[in-house]
């Protein structure tokens, strides 16, 4: 983690001003989260020698996630984004940067949408929050996959950009308080 960490101060110059708004602490402590997610990812699957974190690549999601973020706090005038836009660019610059790298070949193609698999993991932890234990009913549970499959195939085929991920993430909300009614 460490080499990723230090080619932050390198990267800088092509990211003027993200320390100053941000503050390193801040850019290093979201490295550091997304690190741990992707390490907690691959060892959840088992993959670790199949599959490498590119440090640098990911500090350009991060870094590219920050510069976003800056321009909506701007041009809307706000100090602090909600928690669906956070997933939506995350999502959006971890997918564009792909810091995911497979090192070896297998005769499936299961680490084909390595990336792809990463962030609709944290998606899906996104939608569920704290309700992971709950029982759905038949018909609400085939709906849920319905929607999970559509979402996967989506980041693994279909064109998007922060905007979309975020209006797809609102779109699900507003139907589970439509289902509540």
């Amino acid at each position: 983690m460490d080499s990723g960490m230090n080619s932050i101060e390198s990267m800088y110059l092509n990211y003027s001003g993200l320390l100053e708004e941000f503050s390193e602490d801040v850019i290093r402590s979201r490295y550091a989260f997304l690190y741990k997610e992707c390490m907690e990812f691959l060892k959840s699957q088992n993959l670790e020698s199949e599959v490498r974190l590119d440090e640098v690549l990911l500090m350009h999601a991060v870094l590219d996630y920050f510069s976003d973020v800056s321009r909506l706090k701007k041009f809307h005038h706000i100090h602090h984004i909600n928690e669906t836009k956070v997933i939506a660019y995350e999502t959006f610059w971890l997918l564009r940067r792909k810091p995911l790298q497979v090192v070896t070949q297998r005769q499936d193609d299961f680490l084909a949408f390595i990336n792809e698999k990463f962030v609709f993991s944290r998606l899906a932890a996104f939608l569920v929050g704290n309700r992971k234990d709950q029982v759905l009913r038949e018909q609400d549970k085939k709906a849920f996959m319905n929607y999970l499959d559509t979402l996967y195939y989506f980041l693994k085929y279909r064109q998007y950009d922060p905007k979309m991920l975020e209006l797809m993430l609102l779109g699900f909300r507003a139907g589970e308080i439509w289902g509540r009614q």
